[in-house]
This record gives structure tokens, C-alpha cells and sequence, in this order.
């Protein structure tokens, strides 16, 4: 079975979602209507004809057809518009928020405090496995405190949301959560111990949003330490 990791700092105080119907009608109606004839226009008067007389040089004058016209100018062609674009421009999802690399460990020094007595001797009883896990949570507490000043972090538990994973001397805890100041934090880690697995010697982290109090006892993370 196996034993409950959960980190606490002490200090002598505690660390860590128609029918529509749609009725046609077709309307069909005929009609004939008998249209009376239109009346017959009244007769002209006959009409008068004057004759002109030309001279030769009139008729040939009057005989030529007149100048040719000249056609209006067509307006230029216009150039045509291309199409509008059918797929506009994709536009990329937000990036993921960025972890938090410290470039400074913090765990050992706390550990080397007198305050810690307790803590290194239990250290030692847990295997070679969960001694990692414990180290590796010890060192957000520490980091967040320094991070931000608004977190008080006093208990970590390395898999409230999901397992921790152990590749060699690096773990790896994607659904971890912390308490600070009587609420709980969703966290997530990543930690590189030294060959023993002995210290951290590298550690990156990003915390999310609070814990739905409603979730605490489900995922295991007491209210109070």
C-alpha cells in the first residue's frame, strides 16, 4: 500500500460545462374577357404635296449622304477585382502559459536549518522512490513563497489531480496542489534530483487556479493540517 506523500514544512509552525408543417397551396384561376374593338380613327383630310423644283447642282448636292458621324469613345474596360479571399487568415490559439525556472534551489538550505531535524530523519525512512517524491516537493513550497510573496504554501501533495511520473532522477507532477493561507492551488512541477537523488538540482513550475472547495475531500486535501 502505498504511503501518502504529503510535504509539510515546519518551523517550528507547519510549512505546506417545427415541427413546421409547410402546407403549399397553388392558386390556379382563368379568366376570358371579351375586349371591345377600338373605334375607327376619323379620316384625314387629304393631304397637300408641294413640289420643289432643283437645278442640277441642288439635286447632286442634296443627293450626297451626309458626313459619317463619329462614334462616342468606349469607356476602358475595368480592370476586374480579384475574389475575395474564402479562407481568411487562421489566427494561432494562445500559447501556453510559460513555466517558472528558478535558477536557484532552495530545498537543501532548508533542510540543513536545525528547524528541520524532524524532517531529515524522516527522510530517511521512506524508500529510494518516495525519498524523491519528498524532496521534489519540498522545493515549491519554498520556490512559490519566493515567487510571490501573497503565497504562504505549507503542505504540497505531489498527485491530487493525477499520479506523478518518475523517469530516472526526474519527476514529473502535472496535477499537484498546495496550501497556503487556508485554500488550496492546483500546481504543477518539475523536478530533476542529482544522480543519488539525494538534492534537486533543477525545478520548474507554473500554479493555477484555486481548488473548488467542493473538491477538496473527492481529491483528498484536508482543510485543515
Amino acid at each position: 500500500m502505498r504511503r501518502p506523500v504529503v510535504v509539510t514544512l515546519r518551523d517550528e509552525a507547519s510549512p505546506w460545462g417545427i415541427s413546421t408543417s409547410v402546407v403549399l397551396h397553388t392558386l390556379f384561376a382563368g379568366t376570358l374577357a371579351l375586349m371591345p374593338l377600338p373605334k375607327r380613327p376619323n379620316r384625314l383630310e387629304e393631304e397637300r404635296v408641294s413640289v420643289d423644283i432643283l437645278t442640277p447642282e441642288q439635286f447632286e448636292a442634296s443627293a450626297k449622304p451626309p458626313p459619317a458621324s463619329v462614334a462616342p469613345a468606349l469607356p476602358a474596360a475595368r480592370a476586374a477585382e480579384p475574389p475575395p479571399a474564402s479562407n481568411p487568415p487562421k489566427t494561432q490559439p494562445p500559447a501556453a502559459p510559460a513555466m517558472i525556472r528558478p535558477t536557484r534551489m532552495l530545498s537543501a538550505k532548508t533542510l540543513a536549518d536545525p528547524r528541520s531535524r524532524q524532517a531529515r530523519a524522516d527522510l530517511k525512512t521512506f524508500a529510494s522512490d518516495e525519498r524523491m517524491v519528498q524532496l521534489c516537493s519540498l522545493e515549491p513550497m519554498d520556490q512559490i513563497r519566493q515567487w510571490h510573496a501573497d503565497f504562504q504554501p505549507e503542505r504540497v501533495v505531489p498527485y491530487a489531480t493525477a499520479e506523478e511520473k518518475i523517469t530516472g532522477t526526474t519527476i514529473a507532477a502535472d496535477g499537484a496542489a498546495f496550501r497556503s493561507r487556508k485554500n488550496w492551488y492546483s500546481l504543477k512541477f518539475k523536478c530533476q534530483l542529482a544522480q543519488d537523488g539525494e538534492s534537486v538540482i533543477g525545478f520548474e513550475f507554473l500554479v493555477g487556479d484555486p481548488v473548488a472547495r467542493d473538491k477538496w475531500d473527492e481529491l483528498g486535501l484536508p482543510a485543515v493540517h
